[in-house]
Order: structure tokens, then C-alpha cells, then sequence
């Protein structure tokens, strides 16, 4: 009963600490919106009326008196529109979805106060307010981001997390946050029944207790959130300890059990009054087929033809470096195991395919394949260009004759598919990429099963977004040299 009260008490002290730390971080968020609307509407009274030199109607209202008005309402509807969640984990495109829908409101409003009072408004101004406002707010709200991402990737604004669950799921779930060090996630444990205290799991997580000890964990590790693994617990269970938690300030955030899936194919539906998630079928119809063809057309022919003096220089550079050809062709298993040629410059020695068998039992590449992060064979020049990724520039001309995409699974050799089981012979489905999900996520660092999940994601969540993220993502990963090998 001693123990109870202590953390009773634990948690009420406690708690003043994270709400005074989250009305903190709502109160500057307001402020910053506050200011960027009140910005954008006297910007959009100096260009329509002082530039133009065109003076308001005289029976209109101040626009002083309408922009300290719109400045509150536009800050109800970002509150309307949950711009000040507690704990917002927003995209950027969805973040700006949520801002247009409200500044598009608030102009909405402006209109129909106009018609309603006879404000005698000019509509110029108000559709300025509109363009400006998304380009204003929009563009504060990106700076925020920025700037909270810088510090959560240097150990600021951290959110101490304790992972509920340790299974497949809860394991993937943890890793897959904390790796994108951005979103700010501190993991400081596995809650579970099934395996003792103390036991060290998957990339060193380790098990901090179980259950039944969760409220006092909570409080001991001052944790500011639960992530749930839906999937480690029946609901009876689940329930429970959910109920525990309501006396405490902390955030909870629940799986879908789905880690494969993209949210923006789910959508919650209440059925009955239970919730069911909805999901969208996967696979591409004709209309996104001849998307992603026209982008593979248009930015593969873009690029050779403004990097052809480049590619020319680079073929030169190794051709002067080292005996043999400029380029490099190995047969690969693309779309439906169909193989082809797929080209590289040569990054390696002449005789690096007749020197690979003495080197296969250091291989530090996962599962299949076949890497070595010191290879005997690769050249003074092949280091550099394998550094930069230039080395696979020439797939360009496979992207543009159809056999590769510029985004897909990483096209792979024959005696590697002749391996595969019917799960990950689903890889086969589309065609190989030049990059794709694998290499923007950690690249040489992964494990084989990642390799083949985060092949399999982007199979099953495609869309032209995510295609324009990860060519956005490679090109970071290839100018940091991020795991290039």
C-alpha cells in the first residue's frame, strides 16, 4: 500500500512537469502562427493598397480591425483543423494540407462576413490574404520543423518512450522510430511478460519490466509516452493496462498490428461501434503504371542528357586509372525474373568476377548478397565513385529503354533468385530501381530481412509520392555518402 501512495504521489508531482512542458511548446506555436497570419494580412494591405496606391473604400471597415480579428480566428481554426495537438507527428504534406484547409476556411469567412455585414472588403486583398497566408504560415511552420528536427537529432526534445511489447512487431515498430532520429523518439525499454527483466533484445533493446509494473515504470524513467505493439497482447490484457494509465499524464500511441502498410492506405470506420481499419487494395492500375513510366522517361532522359559531358568526364577518369573498359554489364533479374543487362561503371579490377569466389566467405553484405566494405578489387577510382553512387549513373540508359525504374527493389542477380522463397520472389512483381526504399534506410547497414521488408513496403504502399521522397532522400543519402560501400 506504502508503494502505491509513493507512486501515486510520483506521478502527481510529475505530472505539472509535462503539462507545463506541452502548454509551452502549444503557446509558442500559437504565438508563431499568430504572428505569420497577422504578417501575411498587413503584408496583403502594403501590396494592394500603399504599392498600387489605391486607397480602401471609405465605408469599409479598418482592415487594422479586420486582421486583429482574422488573426484570432484563423488561430481557432488551426485549433479546429488539430494544428495543436499535444503530440502532432504530421508529415509535411499533411501539415500543409491542414493549414490550407484552414486559411482556405478563414478566407471562406472573410467572404461571407463581407456579404453578411457589407464590410465593403476589396476582394483582391482577401484573395492576397489567401496566397499569402499559405506561403507565410506554410513557410513557418516548415522552419519549426526544421528547426525541431535539428535538435531532436542532437538529443533535444526528446520523447522518452517505453515500448509496450516484445515481439516482431513491437521490435520493428521501436527501431524503425528511433533510427529516424527527427522524429525525436527516446526508446528507454520493452515492457512484457514473456521475457524476464533485463533480457537484451533485437539492436540492444532491453526488457525493463513486465506488465504488471508498467504505472511504476512510467513514472520511474519519467516516460512521456506508451507505444503499444497491438499485436504482443490479447485485448483483455491490453485493456487492463490501458485503464492503469488514466491517471497519469501520458501520451499513448497504438499500432495497427500492420507494420507493412502506409497509413494513407487505412482509414479508421466505425462498424457497429466497433473500429475497423479500412484498407485500400494495393498494386498499380493503368493510370499510375503510365505515371511512374512518364517520370522513369522524363527524369532519366533529363538526366543523361545534362550529365552526359559528366558521364563522358567520369568514363575518361577510369579508363585513365586502371586497365579495361569504362563500363561494367551484369546480367540481373528484373520485372517477373525477366534477366537483362544492367550497367555500372567500372568501379572494380578487369578480373574482379574471376577473383569473387576467393573472397565469398568474407562477404559482410546481408543475407545474399554479396559486399565487402574493404574489397581488394575496387580501384582508387571505384572508391570515390562508389562514395557518391556515381558508379550506377549509367542505369539511366536501362531506366530509359524500359528494363529499370528509377525507383524500385534493387534489381537482383539470377543465383540470388534462384534462392528465394514465394514470399520474397514477391520482389519480382515490378521493376528493379535504381534506388529505392532500402538504400534511404541505413543502405549497407541493414539486415537481409530488411532489405526484403522495405522492398516489399514499397511494393504494396506505391505511389507517385513516395517515388518523389525517396529520389529526394537518395540524393541526400548520396551527397552525406551515407553507407555507400
Amino acid at each position: 500500500m506504502a508503494q502505491a501512495t509513493t507512486i501515486t504521489e510520483n506521478a502527481v508531482s510529475a505530472t505539472p512537469i509535462r503539462k507545463g512542458r506541452s502548454a509551452s511548446r502549444i503557446a509558442l506555436r500559437v504565438i508563431a502562427d499568430g504572428m505569420a497570419v497577422s504578417s501575411a494580412m498587413f503584408l496583403a494591405s502594403f501590396i494592394r493598397f500603399d504599392l498600387s496606391s489605391e486607397i480602401p473604400a471609405a465605408r469599409g471597415v479598418s482592415y487594422h480591425f479586420v486582421t486583429f480579428v482574422g488573426t484570432w480566428v484563423a488561430l481557432f481554426l488551426f485549433w479546429l483543423y488539430g494544428l495543436y495537438e499535444p503530440r502532432q507527428v504530421l508529415s509535411p504534406v499533411n501539415e500543409f494540407k491542414q493549414v490550407f484547409h484552414a486559411i482556405f476556411a478563414g478566407t471562406a469567412l472573410i467572404f461571407v462576413s463581407d456579404s453578411l455585414w457589407r464590410l465593403n472588403l476589396a476582394r483582391g486583398w482577401a484573395f492576397m490574404v489567401f496566397a499569402l497566408g499559405l506561403v507565410v504560415v506554410g513557410g513557418e511552420r516548415l522552419v519549426i520543423r526544421k528547426v525541431l528536427h535539428f535538435l531532436r537529432r542532437r538529443g533535444g526534445d526528446a520523447t522518452r518512450t517505453i515500448v509496450l511489447g516484445s515481439n516482431h512487431e513491437a521490435r520493428t515498430v521501436a527501431k524503425t522510430l528511433e533510427r529516424e532520429g527527427w522524429l525525436g523518439y527516446k526508446i528507454l525499454g520493452l515492457v512484457d511478460d514473456a521475457l524476464p527483466k533485463g533480457t537484451q533484445v533485437e539492436e540492444g533493446y532491453e526488457v525493463i519490466g513486465s506488465a504488471d509494473e508498467l504505472k511504476e515504470l512510467v513514472v520511474r524513467h519519467q516516460a512521456g509516452l506508451v507505444l503499444v505493439a497491438a499485436t504482443a497482447f490479447d485485448a483483455t490484457r491490453l485493456n487492463r493496462m490501458l485503464w492503469e494509465l488514466q491517471d497519469l499524464d501520458i501520451d499513448l500511441q497504438i499500432t495497427s498490428g500492420t507494420v507493412d502498410l502506409m497509413a494513407s492506405r487505412m482509414t479508421v470506420q466505425s462498424v457497429a461501434g466497433v473500429p475497423l481499419l479500412y484498407v485500400r487494395r494495393t498494386g498499380m492500375n493503368r493510370v499510375q503504371l503510365t505515371l511512374k513510366r512518364s517520370l522513369d522517361v522524363f527524369g532519366s532522359a533529363l538526366g543523361l542528357l545534362l550529365l552526359s559531358p559528366f558521364l563522358a568526364a567520369i568514363a575518361l577518369w577510369i579508363k585513365k586509372d586502371s586497365p579495361g573498359g569504362a563500363f561494367f554489364g551484369q546480367v540481373r533479374s528484373g520485372r517477373d525474373g525477366k534477366t537483362f543487362r544492367c550497367w555500372k561503371f567500372r568501379t572494380m579490377v578487369a578480373d574482379a568476377e574471376a577473383r569473387k569466389a576467393e573472397l565469398e566467405h568474407l562477404s559482410e553484405g546481408p543475407g545474399l548478397l554479396f559486399k565487402l566494405k574493404d574489397d581488394p578489387r575496387v580501384t582508387k577510382v571505384g572508391k570515390t565513385l562508389r562514395r557518391y553512387s556515381l558508379d550506377e549513373l549509367p542505369q539511366l540508359f536501362n531506366v530509359l529503354k524500359g528494363e529499370m525504374s528509377l525507383v524500385g527493389p534493387r534489381p537482383a542477380l539470377p543465383s540470388e533468385v534462384e534462392q528465394y522463397d514465394d514470399w520474397v520472389r514477391n520482389r519480382l512483381k515490378v521493376k528493379p530501381g535504381m534506388t529505392g526504399l532500402w538504400q534511404v534506410s541505413g543502405r549497407a547497414e541493414t539486415s537481409f530481412s530488411d532489405y526484403v521488408r522495405f522492398d516489399l513496403f514499397y511494393i504494396q504502399n506505391w505511389s507517385l509520392s513516395l517515388d518523389l521522397w525517396i529520389l529526394w532522400r537518395t540524393l541526400r543519402a548520396v551527397t552525406e555518402a551515407e553507407g555507400a560501400h
